[in-house]
C-alpha cells in the first residue's frame, strides 16, 4: 500500500439543504417505486458470512435529548412484525465499514489487529485537522433493509467521510449519510407493506434535533447477537475537541475481542 499523507480540511462552508432533501428525495421516491423489502443489518447471515466481529468507524450519537422525537416514529414501526428498532445504545452514524476482523484476512472483507491499529493511526492524523460541527437530524425515511433518519450537514459527514477514506487507503461508500432507526428482517424481495408506507409518510417532515460531532470511535461489533454495545477500541477528537482519550491502543484491544470471540460458539439466525 502507497503511503498516504493526512488530508487537510477547510473550515467553512455554506449549507444548502435543498441539494440535501433532493437526494434524500429521491430515496423515498425510489423505495415507493420498487416497495421492496429485504433482511437488513449485522444478524443477516449472507452477509456475516461466518464471521463473529465488525470493525467501523462511527459517530456516536446520544439520544437523550432526541428521545422525545424520536419515540413517536418507534411508536409508528413498532407494530409491524418485520421491523426490528434499534435501541438507544445502538443508534449511531456510520462512517466507514472496516471489514471483519480476523487474526490473518483472507479476502478483502476482512482485516486484521495490525492493520485496524494503522488505520486508527492515520484516522487520528487526519481528525485532527477537521473541525467539530453540527448535524440536524430529520425525517423519517427507508431504504429495502432499514428505516432512518436524514442528516443535514451541508455535507461535512461526507467530507469526513471522504478525508478518513483517503488518509486511512480505503474506498468511500456511496449514498446519503443517515442514522438508521431499525432495521427490516424480511425475506428479499418482500413487498412493504401499505402499513409501513403510511407510518413513514406521517413522519416525512419531522425535525428531531441537532447534535454536535466532536470525535469519532474506531469500534467492533459482536454480530452473534441482536443489539450489543458497540466495543469502542478507540476515541479520536475532531479539532479543537480536546485530547485523545487514548492513544494506539486498537491492536491490543482488539486481539483481546478475537480471543474471547474465538472461546465462543459463532450462532447464527
Amino acid at each position: 500500500m502507497p503511503d498516504l499523507h493526512p488530508v487537510c480540511f477547510g473550515a467553512g462552508r455554506a449549507i444548502c439543504y435543498s441539494c440535501a432533501m433532493g437526494g434524500y428525495a429521491e430515496v423515498w421516491k425510489g423505495f415507493l417505486s420498487e416497495r421492496r423489502l429485504e433482511f437488513g443489518g449485522h444478524m443477516d447471515p449472507g452477509w456475516q458470512d461466518g464471521h463473529a466481529l465488525s470493525a467501523s468507524l462511527m459517530i456516536p450519537v446520544d439520544t437523550a435529548c432526541l428521545r422525545p422525537r424520536l419515540d413517536p416514529l418507534r411508536e409508528a414501526l413498532r407494530p409491524l412484525p418485520f421491523v426490528s428498532l434499534h435501541p438507544d445504545h445502538f443508534i449511531h452514524i456510520t462512517l466507514l465499514l472496516l471489514g471483519f476482523l480476523v487474526p490473518e484476512p483472507g479476502d478483502a472483507g476482512e482485516i486484521s489487529p495490525e492493520r485496524l491499529s494503522d488505520v486508527e493511526v492515520r484516522a487520528r492524523r487526519a481528525l485532527a485537522d477537521f473541525p467539530a460541527f453540527e448535524v440536524e437530524l430529520a425525517n423519517l425515511n427507508a431504504f429495502p433493509g432499514a428505516a432512518f433518519i436524514e442528516a443535514y450537514d451541508g455535507g461535512r459527514i461526507g467530507d469526513l467521510r471522504g478525508g478518513l477514506s483517503s488518509s486511512c487507503g480505503l474506498k468511500k461508500p456511496s449514498g446519503p449519510p443517515h442514522m438508521t432507526l431499525a432495521y427490516f428482517h424480511a425475506p428479499e424481495g418482500t413487498r412493504a407493506p401499505d402499513e409501513l408506507i403510511s407510518a413513514i409518510e406521517c413522519y416525512r417532515k419531522w425535525p428531531i434535533g441537532k447534535i454536535r460531532v466532536s470525535e469519532v470511535e474506531l469500534t467492533l461489533l459482536d454480530l452473534r447477537r441482536d443489539y450489543p454495545e458497540p466495543e469502542c477500541l478507540a476515541r479520536m477528537p475532531l479539532k479543537g475537541a480536546g485530547q485523545p482519550v487514548s492513544q494506539s491502543a486498537a491492536q491490543q484491544k482488539s486481539r483481546d475481542s478475537l480471543h474471547r470471540a474465538s472461546d465462543e460458539p459463532l450462532s447464527l439466525p
